[in-house]
């Protein structure tokens, strides 16, 4: 039995277009799709914890705005789907295939709250650090603890606890753990406006810098909150979506579980039994392969390395440069040249 873990956070939106263009320049988002016009959200260094894809046809015709959803792990959809109706919830969405694999159920809870349950491997390489794009923390916001916390805890055996602080609360995968997997904030509709909803965190390295660029691209920006000890606030992007940004504070972002893709990296080892081989063999053509493996994603992505990072958006000119000699390189390398 799984503790049911917050694993992913999707955007559902109007305009896809224009809401990746706006997430690249507010956290440096690239966009990888997995199925069905539906992206992964990859920070430079390849990690990923969201998605985004465009609205579907029914929640248009409900006239739903662009909206976060958080995702959170079952051993069996089907269980949890009978649970969660059983206990007071909504099943809006029956379970169905996701474009990454598994399953996926959107169900809301008493109050409203909407959240997808997920069955399957998981999304992405869900390693919980603090980076900056990254989905961090996970947190309802709800006018009434008292009408939610049976449905999560006989749903997904959680155990909610009072912080001391204010109307925060924290939840616990069960009554035994000691670190919280999310947390519950209290507070009536003039404070939050009238909705029950799971607000979704994203780490950032400077709020005030975030602030400007949210802003920038056509998004809104509330007053600035805390959340523990950290600075926090709630954001709209161009299309209304609401996200939270939170200003990471190194080693004091809330923990989950990690999932860290261990598998072997035979790439890698493939590379350096090469770099080998070119060196015994002194087989120049090798070295002008691993120069032509080595540029091809630093096109696609925009950006190089070279001693330091340079962005093609950023600074073009020494991209080209750098990009052009290895390819150069390459070229002469393969077709016999030599030093």
């Amino acid at each position: 039995m799984s503790d049911n873990p917050f694993i992913w956070s999707d955007l559902s939106t109007y305009d896809l277009g224009s809401a990746k263009q706006f997430y690249r320049a507010c956290f440096d988002w690239e966009y990888r799709e997995l199925g069905d016009s539906y992206f992964a959200c990859v920070l430079r260094d390849g990690y990923s914890s969201s998605g985004v894809y465009a609205m579907p046809e029914k929640f248009q015709s409900m006239g739903m705005l662009s909206f976060w959803m958080s995702y959170i792990q079952v051993d069996d959809i089907q269980h949890a789907v009978a649970s969660a109706e059983q206990c007071g919830g909504k099943v809006e969405v029956h379970p169905q295939a996701a474009p990454g694999g598994g399953l996926v159920a959107l169900i809301r809870d008493p109050m409203g709250a909407g959240f997808t349950c997920y069955e399957g491997d998981p999304l992405g390489a869900k390693e919980q650090l603090a980076k900056a794009g990254s989905s961090v923390w996970n947190e309802l916001h709800v006018s009434d603890v008292s009408k939610i916390k049976p449905f999560y805890t006989d749903v997904f055996g959680w155990d909610i606890r009072a912080t001391g602080t204010g109307n925060r609360y924290e939840i616990f995968a069960s009554p035994s753990d000691a670190e919280p997997i999310a947390g519950v904030q209290q507070a009536d509709n003039r404070e939050k406006g009238d909705k029950e909803y799971w607000g979704v965190y994203f780490a950032v390295q400077s709020l005030s810098k975030t602030v400007e660029l949210i802003e920038r691209q056509g998004g809104q920006v509330g007053p600035e909150q805390q959340l523990g000890s950290q600075r926090a606030c709630l954001a709209f992007d161009s299309q209304g979506a609401a996200f939270y940004i939170l200003e990471a504070v190194s080693n004091e972002l809330p923990e989950r579980k990690s999932s860290i893709n261990h598998a072997f990296k035979w790439r890698a080892t493939l590379g350096l039994l090469l770099v080998v081989a070119a060196v015994l063999f002194e087989a120049n053509w090798i070295w002008g392969a691993l120069f032509l493996f080595w540029v091809i994603p630093d096109i696609k992505s925009g950006r190089t390395y070279f001693l330091e990072l340079v962005e093609r958006q950023h600074n073009p000119v020494h991209y080209w440069l750098i990009v052009s000699a290895w390819v150069v390189l390459s070229v002469y390398l393969l077709l016999g040249g030599a030093f």
